[in-house]
């Protein structure tokens, strides 16, 4: 049996079919996510030494933890409101509710957020806020994919006073399922973290034109049918 090939016409039939789910994959726009570490500007004890934020149908989850060369003790959190460049995320019970240093500039605690969900829904750009930062203080960011583990540090140098309250990019971002946050100068506090997302086009934005591409393939079919009887 002689298997017919492709008519010129199904042929730009499938090119534009194609060409549509194209079009509809690549105009979708990466969507910003940002997840407040505070978000009701609170100024107490959160309670529990972790905590998750749901933005959009996403999750992350804040830990505090004590430092102990590079492995965490649970720590309770803390909502921090002071000021205006003093709400975020600390710690209760030490010095300013905030991520502490030791006199050898060692950091004594850290936050981590765990982003595992997020890096495998896709998310990409990951940013994050911290606050309090005055002149003459200092933090540092780390990552790891362990929980409770602070691991390695991202940073070459160390941010300092002029990256206060700002979203700073954070180094190989998608290489760790944990990134975690500490003070390399005096005290600070992380205040948000934000991420991008392509969303998946849905199947109903490129229906129609498929739709119409088999519609229009039929009646051809069935002309040419008819013209060779």
């Amino acid at each position: 049996m002689k298997i017919a090939k492709p008519t010129s016409f199904l042929k730009t039939v499938l090119l534009i079919l194609c060409g549509s789910v194209a079009f509809a994959t690549f105009s979708a726009q990466a969507t910003l996510v940002t997840w407040n570490l505070n978000p009701n500007n609170l100024d107490q004890s959160v309670g529990s030494s972790s905590n998750s934020y749901a933005v959009s149908g996403y999750s992350i989850t804040a830990y505090g933890y004590d430092n102990n060369s590079g492995t965490g003790v649970a720590h309770n959190l803390f909502y921090k409101n002071a000021s205006s460049d003093e709400i975020g995320l600390g710690l209760s019970g030490i010095t300013n509710n905030e991520l502490q240093v030791d006199s050898h500039g060692n950091p004594l605690q850290f936050i981590q957020l765990n982003i595992t969900s997020i890096l495998n829904a896709g998310f990409f750009g990951g940013k994050i806020e911290v606050g309090s930062v005055q002149s003459g203080e200092l933090f540092d960011l780390y990552g790891s994919n362990a929980l409770g583990v602070l691991g390695t540090k991202l940073n070459s140098t160390s941010y300092d006073s002029s990256q206060d309250d700002q979203f700073v990019s954070i180094p190989n971002f998608g290489t760790y399922k944990y990134i975690s946050v500490v003070a390399a100068a005096a005290d600070v506090m992380p205040v948000a973290f934000q991420a991008q997302i392509t969303p998946v086009p849905e199947a109903t934005s490129i229906l129609p034109t498929a739709f119409l591409a088999i519609v229009v393939t039929a009646f051809e079919a069935r002309r040419r049918r008819r013209v060779t009887a």
